[in-house]
């Protein structure tokens, strides 16, 4: 057993000691306050491990910050000086069935929104809280991964090889915190090429029989489910978790007939407000009868009803129409004449275009996320062949991102980006200089074996000189 029972508080010792770090303070103490127990990670401690699960998982939420890329990186870090342990109890843990990450992950998200939804700057916002669904590729390069396929990008716009991440944030317009996830594959069109892939490239992907209770088990159910069907789901999981909401954005992938319906019939009342297609799909009228988005709009500008906004500087204009039983309200927008027109459309009746235009922009969060995310967490770099790895690893990215973001509301950070990079510098400014120390601790010891000198004095005259120390952090600081 892992002889450091609370290893938040070392890591808090050891930067109090070696250079004072408010984020890290912040931080760490952060990570300590979790409501998150051994029971929840799968069982106190498995077998032949000297840790335990609690001890792991706090190691792995802290190891980007500590300049570990990887978990064979591990054994040459300073968390490896301080705590012990091999890369094989990482992976054994990424890869355990038995572990609610979904329910880790929710244990974490509801403690960090209730400290944002008692501050004075929450209360006073114009602006509401929203739920935001959306997807994003993790592009993967191995074949061998458990249920790898092609997927459309619309990034890209091909099929590129990976996973699709469709995740659930919320925002109040200055922090975002992620609630929920899944990870989706796509089936394909093609009869004998299933998800883009040879009968021989599926059958050499990677495999193993799974307990069908297991949290595991029930993630991978998920894979080929539709992502509106677990949009829904991922929303009646936060109305179950009391999460404050008033509005569910989504693009125009989301918007449809199904989504408009479940909203109207959730026990919690909040509003859609979503972009939605220039397509077939039929609106009811009072005036004209059922009609089609583009039909609406052209009579909406031959009885000259389009104004325009100066302050979004773009033309707009709106009207009630019914969605199937329920009453919806379109709102029509085009910055310029060469641009096509966009719709919105929202539950609220009663919304007007300005205020609709200001809380749909709130959906843009969602993007910072992946960005930053992908950037600075690596959330597509996992590239193990346990779909179950996957699942961890990205539930872990989740948590230091919205860590990252309590502690950017604590502290005032402009950015995600400039609040990891402070964390980073002050860590591996020190990690330079503990590798560079057991350098000259190896050198020290082939002096000390040729000259007969005693090793002990050699490291205190080294130690006692603070010329020779400040020279060290200054090459350390360059380096």
């Amino acid at each position: 057993m892992c002889k450091v029972n609370k290893i938040p508080s070392e890591i808090r010792n050891f930067f109090s000691e070696k250079r004072s770090s408010q984020v890290m303070e912040v931080f760490t103490r952060l990570v300590e306050s979790l409501s998150v127990d051994s029971k929840v990670l799968g069982g106190v401690k498995r077998d032949n491990c000297q840790m335990t699960n609690l001890q792991v998982f706090q190691i792995l939420i802290l190891m980007p910050f500590f300049a570990i890329k990887g978990f064979s990186h591990y054994p040459g870090s300073v968390l490896n000086r301080m705590f012990g342990g091999k890369k094989d109890m990482f992976y054994s843990f990424m890869a355990q069935d038995c572990v609610d990450w979904r329910g880790v992950v929710y244990r974490i998200v509801t403690r960090l929104i209730g400290n944002v939804v008692i501050r004075k700057d929450y209360r006073r916002s114009h602006l509401p809280t929203v739920l935001i669904g959306d997807d994003s590729d993790l592009p993967k390069t191995g074949l061998r991964m458990e249920s790898i396929g092609r997927i459309f990008s619309h990034v890209h716009q091909k099929c590129i090889l990976g996973y699709k991440a469709l995740m659930l944030c919320w925002s109040d317009g200055r922090s975002q915190f992620v609630l929920d996830f899944s990870l989706h594959g796509e089936k394909g069109k093609t009869e004998g090429k299933e998800q883009g892939l040879t009968a021989d490239q599926r059958k050499k992907r990677y495999s193993r029989e799974r307990d069908g209770k297991s949290h595991g088990a029930m993630r991978k159910a998920e894979y080929f489910e539709g992502k509106g069907t677990r949009l829904m789901e991922m929303v009646k999981r936060a109305v179950k978790a009391r999460i404050p909401f008033e509005y569910l954005l989504v693009d125009s992938w989301f918007t449809n007939t199904a989504l408009v319906e479940f909203v109207c019939h959730c026990r919690k009342s909040f509003h859609l407000l979503g972009m939605a297609r220039m397509g077939k799909t039929k609106y009811g009228t009072k005036e004209w009868g059922e009609m089609n988005a583009k039909s609406i709009l052209e009579k909406l500008v031959k009885q000259k009803k389009v104004t325009y906004s100066r302050r979004y500087r773009c033309h707009h204009a709106s009207m009630k129409v019914t969605l199937g039983d329920r009453p919806v309200r379109l709102f029509f927008c085009r910055r310029g004449k060469r641009e096509a027109w966009k719709i919105l459309l929202t539950t609220n009746v009663k919304l007007d275009f300005l205020k609709a235009y200001e809380i749909y922009a709130m959906r843009w969060s969602i993007e910072v996320f992946f960005s930053d995310s992908k950037r600075l967490l690596g959330l597509a770099d996992c590239s193990s062949r346990d779909f179950s790895s996957h699942i961890a690893h990205v539930s872990l990215v989740i948590i230091r991102y919205n860590l990252l973001s309590s502690v950017k509301r604590s502290l005032d950070y402009e950015t995600i980006g400039g609040l990891f990079n402070d964390v980073y510098e002050g860590v591996h400014e020190l990690t330079v200089v503990e590798k560079i120390w057991d350098i000259i601790i190896e050198v020290i010891a082939v002096v000390a074996e040729l000259t007969g000198a005693d090793e002990d004095e050699l490291i205190l005259q080294i130690i006692e000189n603070d010329k020779r120390l400040a020279a060290l952090r200054a090459y350390a600081m360059t380096a």
